[in-house]
């Protein structure tokens, strides 16, 4: 981010390539440090290492470059001829070269004998550029699996960390048996963001009554997002935030898609 925020005057569109395993991490944090972004950033890499005959390497940064080349705007995470918008990027394979997909959106575009963009993608334009870095890495992730104690929630609260992610069941439910450790974060003033482990769809924690006590004891939920993007834009808003109450207006902001 740093150095596209140093050059970006001095060209018209960036390539990234980066090792794939936490390329979607890179691609949800840059979406929300280069704000207002008004020339395409892609980011790309390989599932075969570039040095050998077969890799997809090659055939990844060419696309890359291509689409670096175009009349686009955004981070754009390209892999196997996909254009995949940056905060809404999942790597669903270890080892398929289409290793990766968007959640909860569509494709921006697509790489055939041409480009083809659809009508989400971004046009350039010449807005003022707005470098927003910083990330709190001081978070806990949770995934909730069944039996998983309350005592152990409760212990990552008391360990005192800047915020946490709850990846919890289904449209974002929990056990009434969590509430207290939701209770003891809100005093000490702990954000907790819910997601959901599904790949599709959103938390919706009105639903249940267990989740509408959730939300009254502040709890964030992530809607639609990706665990990467959720955790990323925790990590981000926390650096900015002076208030649990501008955190929220942070994290509910939509700067990227």
């Amino acid at each position: 981010g740093g150095v596209i925020n140093e050059k970006y005057f001095e060209y018209d569109g960036f390539v990234i390539t980066h090792g794939t395993d936490t390329m979607a991490y890179t691609a949800s944090a840059l979406s929300f440090v280069l704000g207002d972004l008004g020339k395409p950033v892609t980011i790309t890499g390989a599932q075969i290492p570039g040095g050998r005959i077969e890799s997809d390497a090659r055939r990844n940064f060419v696309n890359a470059v291509r689409v670096a080349t175009h009349s686009k705007a955004g981070v754009m995470l390209i892999f196997d001829g996909d254009i995949i918008l940056g905060s809404r990027a999942h790597k669903l394979s270890e080892s398929k070269l289409d290793a990766f997909g968007p959640i909860n959106w569509v494709l921006l575009g697509e790489i055939r004998i041409d480009v083809r963009f659809s009508d989400e993608a971004k046009e350039r334009h010449d807005r003022a550029f707005q470098f927003r870095p910083g990330f709190e890495s001081n978070i806990s992730v949770i995934t909730l699996f069944p039996g998983f104690p309350s005592q152990s929630l409760e212990a990552a609260v008391i360990m005192n960390p800047k915020g946490i992610v709850l990846r919890s069941y289904g449209s974002g439910n929990i056990s009434y048996k969590y509430l207290d450790a939701l209770k003891l974060a809100k005093t000490r003033n702990i954000p907790i963001v819910v997601t959901t482990q599904c790949l599709e769809g959103a938390t919706l924690m009105h639903l249940y009554d267990v989740g509408k006590q959730a939300l009254d004891l502040g709890v964030i939920q992530s809607y639609d997002m990706s665990t990467e993007s959720a955790i990323t834009k925790l990590m981000w808003a926390l650096k900015r935030a002076e208030s649990h109450e501008e955190l929220v207006e942070l994290f509910y902001t939509n700067f990227t898609g």
